[in-house]
């Protein structure tokens, strides 16, 4: 493994990732991914991100689409994560601007991707999934879980990844106590990435999420802003078509049989890292 490798910063409205390109080559042995991943995402020790993205080449789509956790975990599907990856890929001439076909854990995705000025991309998030599809010991469609004193109304959905949706009538408090509460509670063997929504109109909400694997609030989080679409919509509360105000800047969610999400990408930094400084026992 060569000391310097090359690595990209991205953010999607300010959920940010370290890319590295394995298109042509892997750069970091499959074995050592996970210590790699913890060094360079840690803020102070190494670049810091949410998260690190790998660009790898796919016999099935136009490249393959790897994500870990800043804590070392893979996941299937990162909303954010994949419209960065998808600019990187049409810069990069992986792919070409329009359609697009990435490979992820759990198969194919199709996207849409163009240059207006700036960088959108529309995600095919798929068909979501309830009840017995979420890794959960029991279906969780309005259970009331309390912290502290405090009952919260969860609703679990299956986005790629698992989501617990929570409607509050005000974002102004702490959501990362009650979060964490939710996150290791044992109804979610898997654990949960768990969100808080505040609905202002039929067709735009506030969301704050917490993230499993990074273990924190994030400012913005694609796969909880489209099941917080999802479950505003079943419930009543929000239309087909609903604006996501995070932290980090706004999503347009598209409810349907198949969830489709619209946001931006920003390409930050290009540069190199030298490995033999990152420290891989965290």
């Amino acid at each position: 493994m060569a000391e310097m490798i090359r690595i990209t910063k991205m953010h999607g409205n300010g959920n940010d990732f370290i890319l590295v390109d394995e298109f042509k080559r892997e750069i970091i042995p499959e074995k050592l991914k996970p210590d790699f991943v913890r060094a360079i995402c840690h803020r102070r020790f190494g670049i810091g991100a949410d998260g690190v993205l790998f660009v790898q080449r796919s016999l099935i789509a136009d490249a393959k689409f790897r994500y870990f956790n800043s804590d070392g975990s893979e996941v299937e599907m990162c909303g954010n994560g994949i419209r960065c990856f998808c600019r990187y890929i049409v810069e990069e001439g992986y792919a070409e601007e329009g359609r697009v076909r990435v490979e992820i854990l759990a198969g194919v995705v199709e996207l849409e991707v163009w240059f207006d000025g700036r960088w959108w991309i529309k995600v095919d998030m798929g068909i979501p999934k309830f009840g017995k599809d979420v890794p959960a010991r029991e279906v969780v469609w309005g259970k009331d879980f309390e912290v502290n004193g405090q009952k919260f109304k969860v609703y679990a959905v299956n986005i790629g990844v698992p989501h617990a949706v929570i409607f509050v009538d005000d974002l102004n408090f702490d959501i990362v106590k009650p979060a964490r509460h939710i996150r290791y509670h044992e109804v979610f063997p898997e654990g949960i990435n768990v969100n808080f929504a505040k609905v202002l109109s039929k067709n735009r909400v506030l969301v704050r999420t917490y993230e499993r694997g990074v273990e924190d609030e994030t400012l913005s989080c694609g796969t909880g802003s489209c099941a917080v679409a999802l479950v505003g919509h079943r419930l009543g509360l929000l239309d087909e078509i609903v604006e996501v105000q995070t932290k980090g800047g706004l999503l347009k969610i598209e409810v349907g049989d198949r969830i489709h999400m619209i946001g931006t990408a920003n390409r930050i930094l290009d540069g190199e890292v030298n490995l033999s400084e990152l420290n891989f026992y965290f």
